[in-house]
């Protein structure tokens, strides 16, 4: 299964999004308040139990005068993501498949908007959209589909000697749920102070009715200050419900902001 084959208008209809809201956040930020961001990332997630994730955003926070917490204001976030999905189980009579193994993808875009709150403590977000998806299944039709998309995240930024940073995620339609969990601590900068590294421990859990994971295992990111971007890779183990055993992950993501 290719996941940007039968999906290729989907594809299109990203990059022109994403293009647009580049665009649309560039001009902000030049009339806007110093405060505003812009913001970019992207990411894989490979299970050696025959699963891959993949995902691009592009976006930015602009202060609201509604609220503050010290010198840091209330943002309102916009973005767009890019996903893809895609996964093999063992055939059954309600998911067909060729030698007994049935592929499934979702390749979508996902614009949203929403409030990111500071507080002394770190920050609550909330962010609500619409989902636009190719569902492709082995020996069955593509279907498009078109449903809610909502997003949270809490960061604790002083939770014993680390930080605390969960969130979730829900997909409409496919409902596929995501929620991660991390603890990050110190690991130590560079001579210079221009590169600060944090580690700790991870934990997710997504799916949808017809496949889930649990994943546990750790990261290490590094801050590259001079670039404005944090790199991240993880790994770990996994179990799920559609395969036996015990398997690994790993990933790799980056995330811009200026």
């Amino acid at each position: 299964m290719k996941p940007f084959g039968k999906g290729g208008h989907i594809k299109r209809i990203f990059f022109w999004a994403a293009g647009f809201l580049t665009i649309v956040a560039n001009a902000g930020l030049a009339l806007g308040d110093p405060a505003s961001l812009f913001e970019m990332s992207g990411g894989e997630m490979v299970f050696s139990q025959r699963a891959q994730f993949y995902d691009a955003e592009v976006g930015g926070l602009i202060p609201l005068p509604i609220w503050a917490s010290g010198k840091t204001p209330a943002y309102f976030h916009f973005f767009v993501v890019g996903n893809v999905i895609s996964f093999d189980q063992p055939a059954t009579p309600s998911t067909p498949g060729i030698n007994g193994i049935s592929d499934q993808s979702y390749v979508g875009v996902i614009p949203a908007m929403g409030i990111r709150i500071p507080a002394s403590w770190g920050f609550w977000e909330g962010d609500v959209g619409g989902a636009f998806f190719n569902v492709d299944q082995t020996l069955t039709p593509v279907q498009s589909i078109l449903g809610v998309y909502l997003q949270t995240e809490l960061f604790l930024n002083a939770v014993g000697p680390g930080s605390l940073d969960l969130f979730a995620s829900y997909i409409g339609e496919i409902d596929y749920l995501f929620g991660m969990g991390r603890y990050a601590l110190d690991a130590g900068k560079t001579r210079s102070g221009s590169v600060a590294f944090y580690a700790g421990p991870e934990a997710i859990v997504q799916g949808n009715n017809t496949y889930t994971a649990l994943q546990g295992g750790g990261f290490l990111s590094a801050d590259v200050r001079p670039l404005h971007t944090i790199f991240t890779l993880e790994a770990g183990i996994l179990n799920s419900s559609v395969w036996p055993g015990i398997g690994g992950y790993e990933g790799a993501s980056f995330y811009f902001s200026y």
